[in-house]
């Protein structure tokens, strides 16, 4: 599961990491983010188009809403995708299908269970390079209002089950991709047995420690969230 991280990347190191061609003009998109929660808008970087070459950085709000959907409230419960079964479930098929994106990130934090309570982790890449979580976004808006109706940017994050020590913190973990899967995630064209192959190849080496129990509030918004718990 990834139900909270942190995006404190500037914009030229997203450039540089992701080779992006252009960066929206959102506002606070760029921001740093010692605690991204569920439904805020955060950054995401989708594939070029035809007539339009290059990836771009664009918003999005954490929370896939489908396209089918009535409203956008059920957003909220569709921050994370499980790659076991996001091929085949309606809320995120036809995403998985043609719309994949990545979800930059500094790190994430994940809760650990114990007789103290829950002990909440941050982790990140052994070199503190930008992590690249594998996602699904899409489009919604209320039809109820017409064709001229905006368009609702939303994204989900990908889950795969957790991997050699990381299994003592949690049972499941985002899809981290390496340099290698990237451009094969992003591709439109990939055949589905090939997404799943990216979806099982190694994850970027990471580390962790433990931090302070504040970063469970969404309100606690600091350089201090990712601090060595003293």
């Amino acid at each position: 599961m990834c139900g909270r991280y942190a995006n404190f990347l500037s914009e030229q190191a997203l450039v540089d990491h992701f080779h992006l061609a252009r960066v929206a003009d959102e506002p606070r998109l760029l921001d740093p983010n010692w605690n991204v929660s569920p439904t805020q808008q955060v950054a995401i970087i989708v594939p070029g188009k035809p007539d339009d070459p290059g990836r771009r950085l664009e918003a999005a709000h954490w929370g896939l809403v489908p396209s089918w959907a009535k409203d956008p409230s059920i957003g909220s419960r569709m921050i994370n995708a499980r790659s076991e079964t996001a091929a085949e479930k309606p809320s995120f098929r036809s995403a998985f299908a043609k719309r994949r994106c990545l979800v930059p990130a500094s790190g994430y934090y994940e809760w650990q269970t114990g007789a103290d309570g829950k002990q909440p982790f941050y982790i990140h890449a052994v070199d503190d390079a930008p992590l690249a979580f594998a996602g699904l976004y899409e489009f919604w808006r209320d039809k109820s209002l017409g064709d001229d109706a905006p368009w609702l940017v939303t994204t989900t994050i990908m889950t795969t089950a957790a991997r050699g020590d990381m299994r003592d913190i949690h049972d499941r973990q985002p899809v981290m991709l390496g340099a290698d899967a990237v451009e094969t995630w992003l591709d439109r064209d990939a055949a589905q047995g090939t997404l799943f192959d990216v979806i099982a190849m190694p994850a970027p080496e990471v580390e962790w420690h433990a931090v302070h129990k504040a970063v469970g509030s969404p309100r606690n918004n600091g350089p201090e969230n990712v601090e060595h718990r003293s």
